[in-house]
């Protein structure tokens, strides 16, 4: 909420934040509930130790400088 509405005139202004300021002890009594919270399921992800999981991640940054380098290669 804003403190200056720029959207009406100084007139327009007063009244709407007049009656805004009249609704507001209304929105205490809201009565509207909270979106539910999905269930997620638990993904079983693939025991690696630190050193496999390291090799595989320089693998695939690897895989990605040599694609880039040859499509660049290729637009030259």
């Amino acid at each position: 909420m804003f403190l200056i509405d720029f959207k009406h005139r100084q007139s327009q202004a007063f009244l709407h934040g007049f009656v805004k300021g009249l609704a507001a002890p209304i929105m205490l009594f809201n009565v509207e509930g909270a979106p539910g919270i999905p269930r997620v399921d638990p993904v079983a992800l693939p025991q690696r130790t630190d050193r496999e999981a390291l090799a595989g991640d320089w693998r695939r940054v690897g895989d990605d400088l040599r694609a880039v380098i040859t499509r660049h290669g290729e637009a030259a």
